[in-house]
């Protein structure tokens, strides 16, 4: 571990209050558009795991209803829960975190956020990925490898932007199952999904050529690995970063809520493909990251979304810690 000092507080609107106090020591305040359209930096956070370096990129949030995050038991129970935290029970916010590694001389980018992607009732407020790595002093052309995890829009829109490859240098990798689903004729697809392949296919097509898929428990870069993580999507993957006798699971969307998903488990998401099998591999890998005492990362989970995972009932509780 990192030396951290991780206490559970059991009262709720104490442990939210908590949380809000970390996420915002490093937040930088977003502004208006700038001229050319493009989002401004937001925040970054970085720290190190053994000899990896670790900058995690708020890319931006959008929201999205809270029955999303009960699909079998409904909006009602749903917002109560999150009610009970002093969130809202109406519309819930998701961050969207995007992770820059260097290891051993590689820099790699899990995931690229939304880029110009817009989900529908929601105002611009992502695509600060170009951005914040200009802060950091890197162009997209420095990015050797980029690992996707699954090919939703808001973790793929940043590939590409008007039919172009963005990072001409990096290797691409994606599993084949999820280039394949989410590049298919939309008019051979489930209506509920066309509107969501057509802008997958926006931008993963322009870098399909030297695209390479993987597998569960492949290297992908130094010290990261592939972790199957099936149900979000047909081919959804966490990975596992080790280091210097240290481990960090990002967990991606295998929780998407970082309340609703640990406390219940059980509860479906709308937007999970395969809603048992996803509940499966949520059980699955909550109750290894917390029985390892492992750091976990949530795609979703309010910034910079590292923390540990702690038993609570029959479910789980998200803890941040500081990172160093």
């Amino acid at each position: 571990m990192m030396g951290f000092d991780v206490t559970l507080d059991q009262n709720r609107r104490t442990f939210l209050a908590g949380l809000s106090s970390l996420a915002g020591l490093s937040l930088t305040p977003s502004g208006p558009l700038r001229a050319d359209g493009l989002m401004p930096m937001r925040a970054i956070r970085g720290f190190t795991l053994g000899e990896m370096t670790i900058n995690v990129i708020d890319d931006g949030s959008f929201s999205m209803g809270v029955g999303m995050f009960g699909a079998n038991v409904g909006r009602a129970q749903v917002g109560a829960l999150l009610d009970s935290y002093g969130l809202s029970n109406d519309k819930a916010e998701m961050p969207l975190q995007v992770m820059l590694i260097e290891t051993q001389g590689v820099r790699v980018l899990i995931d690229t956020g939304m880029g110009d992607v817009t989900f529908h009732g929601n105002e611009k407020d992502n695509g600060r990925l170009m951005q914040s790595l200009a802060v950091l002093g890197l162009t997209p052309d420095d990015i050797d490898i980029i690992v996707l995890t699954h090919g939703h829009p808001d973790h793929v829109g940043g590939l590409s932007a008007q039919g172009e490859r963005l990072f001409k240098n990096a290797l691409h990798m994606l599993p084949d199952i999820e280039f394949e689903f989410w590049t298919q004729d939309p008019d051979r697809a489930p209506a509920a999904l066309r509107e969501m392949i057509i802008e997958c296919r926006n931008h993963l097509l322009p870098v399909a050529h030297g695209m390479r898929s993987y597998s569960d428990g492949d290297e992908l870069a130094p010290g990261l690995f592939a972790v199957a993580a099936p149900g979000h999507t047909h081919g959804h993957f966490a990975l596992r970063l080790e280091s210097g006798g240290q481990t960090l699971l990002h967990l991606v969307d295998t929780a998407v809520h970082y309340i609703a998903n640990l406390e219940q488990p059980d509860w479906t998401v709308g937007a999970d493909l395969n809603k048992s099998l996803a509940v499966e591999t949520r059980r699955r890998l909550l109750s290894q990251a917390a029985e390892e005492q492992t750091l976990v990362a949530g795609y979703h989970f309010p910034f910079p979304g590292v923390g540990m995972i702690r038993p609570l009932g029959d479910g789980f509780r998200y803890v941040p810690v500081p990172l160093v």
